[in-house]
């Protein structure tokens, strides 16, 4: 009976060694996978962030563009109502260009 306690008592110290070495080994593993896997993470919030500015900068660009057309319309009907030329059409559009270039410049 003693023999057999002593038995059992060494194969539980080895099996709580043994668990103990795996614990440790796992704990090893995991420091050398988390650094990786922060840099994952980062990655994927950055490719996020990216997606959501691209989104607005479309959405900005349509409203801009859709300004553009109603602008680009009702010239083109004020130049209908003073039967301009194409090249006083032209004339014209350059220097509202210009003025527009101009405002942007001094709003930076």
């Amino acid at each position: 009976a003693v023999v057999s306690t002593q038995s059992t008592g060494e194969q539980l110290r080895r099996a709580i060694l043994q668990k103990r070495a795996d614990i440790e080994a796992l704990q090893a593993h995991q420091r050398r996978v988390m650094v990786p896997m922060e840099v994952y993470q980062c990655m994927v919030q950055c490719v996020q962030s990216a997606e959501v500015e691209l989104q607005k900068q479309s959405k900005n660009l349509e409203a801009i563009t859709k300004k553009k057309q109603k602008y680009e319309a009702s010239l083109s009907e004020e130049f209908d109502k003073f039967s301009l030329t194409e090249e006083e059409r032209t004339a014209i559009k350059d220097i509202f260009a210009g003025l527009s270039q101009t405002d942007c410049n001094t709003q930076e």
